[in-house]
């Protein structure tokens, strides 16, 4: 009975740590600030893509929110086009809103969307400094080629289908503002080669290997030893 259990023990601990050693990289970013801009678009029956962004921010300067709505036209080679900023709810509960239409941010033919464009044109300003986003795509549905996570040295990215109504939410962190190390892929097709290899490849450290083998060794050694021992006499009457 001894033996047994100790067997039992000795496979799951080597078990536990393999499988510990084979787990990867986090499956799901961690995000450190709560979204400080909501972005959502929507795509407009005659083509162009409807822009509404939204700061919590009641200090946030109504001159460099519309400053940084032409940059996110610049970024997506659209040209941001009738943009209007004006402050939105209650005095005590009031919200900075911007809406404009722009192009090249839905681009379903090619099946991706301008996350890049979205996020660098408020990158780069010292006050307020903006990393944290949400952008919603209102009546966008995911397809085999959608990113849903994403992360590099620079980005930390992680999506979600909606349902009722269909959508596509975003949530986004820069840790940089400098917006020429930043790219930020529009599809699982413009994701990095290397980097999705280095997301796949989970596998077994090397240092697991020749303990997994000792562990084998010993476990066998057991029950060798346990079947071998000679079974004491019985007494005669």
């Amino acid at each position: 009975m001894i033996v047994r259990f100790a067997i039992s023990a000795i496979f799951l601990m080597l078990v536990h740590l393999a499988f510990g050693q084979m787990e990867g990289e986090p499956s799901q970013p961690s995000f450190a600030t709560p979204p400080q801009i909501f972005i959502t678009v929507t795509k407009h029956s005659m083509g162009s893509d409807l822009v509404r962004i939204s700061v919590m921010d009641p200090e946030y300067s109504p001159a460099v929110l519309q400053l940084q709505c032409g940059l996110v036209g610049k970024f997506a080679n659209g040209n941001a086009r009738g943009i209007e900023v004006s402050q939105k709810g209650t005095a005590t509960d009031a919200q900075l809103v911007a809406t404009f239409a722009c192009d090249n941010l839905i681009d379903r033919q090619n099946d991706r969307l301008n996350l890049d464009a979205l996020v660098k044109g408020f990158l780069g300003s010292a006050k307020p400094m903006i990393s944290s986003f949400l952008i919603q795509f209102e009546g966008e549905v995911a397809t085999p080629n959608t990113i849903h996570l994403y992360h590099d040295q620079f980005v930390l990215l992680e999506g979600t289908a909606l349902k009722n109504p269909d959508g596509l939410e975003f949530r986004i962190e820069t840790l940089t503002q400098d917006t020429r190390v930043i790219n930020i892929p529009g599809s699982l097709e413009e994701v990095p080669k290397q980097a999705t290899k280095k997301m796949a490849q989970k596998g077994m450290n090397p240092v697991v290997l020749p303990i997994l083998i000792g562990g084998i060794i010993v476990a066998g050694a057991l029950v060798y030893f346990a079947l071998v021992r000679p079974r004491p006499q019985t007494r005669k009457k």
